[in-house]
């Protein structure tokens, strides 16, 4: 796998992942079990993923107790993939008027022909919850052979202007 972005991965990887709205977000219970299940996001160029939950679920219960988690995108008629990990912060109460979340549940609510998921469960309190990338793994696999040609390791932050 490649270390470092020198031929423009970053940027790839990034508009892969805003070019997405569904991912898999991995958690582990306080128990130590895992689960995974399909979301809804939105990210910034940071490669922050942001999603909301209710306050019921047991997503908003293993991020109670254990704040790391991992994230996928992949496609499966492109064979791609984006591979995020971190720690999770609650932002409930702290960006409720952030316009990039008020934006992405904007978007949820009326551009899906079903409605979102949380539409459809008992009405609870709603979390709104961001993944800060301690490690992001982009897997191209259109081209190339061998693990360094297809796996990049990418740096998070911004890069230099």
């Amino acid at each position: 796998m490649k270390e470092s972005d020198t031929e423009g991965e970053r940027d790839e990887a990034l508009s892969f992942l805003v070019d997405h709205d569904v991912g898999v977000l991995a958690t582990v219970s306080r128990a130590g079990e895992p689960h995974a299940r399909t979301i809804y996001y939105t990210c910034d160029d940071a490669f922050n993923i942001y999603f909301i939950t209710l306050k019921n679920t047991r997503k908003a219960a293993d991020l109670t107790s254990n704040q790391k988690a991992a994230f996928v995108v992949s496609e499966a008629g492109t064979p791609k993939t984006i591979q995020v990990e971190g720690d999770v912060a609650d932002l409930t109460y702290t960006a409720t008027n952030d316009p990039l979340l008020t934006g992405f549940v904007h978007r949820l609510m009326t551009d899906k022909q079903y409605g979102i998921p949380l539409s459809h469960l008992d009405s609870s309190e709603l979390k709104f919850y961001r993944l800060s990338p301690a490690w992001v793994r982009w897997g191209d696999f259109t081209f190339g052979t061998g693990t360094d040609q297809v796996l990049t390791r990418v740096d998070p932050a911004e890069p230099p202007l």
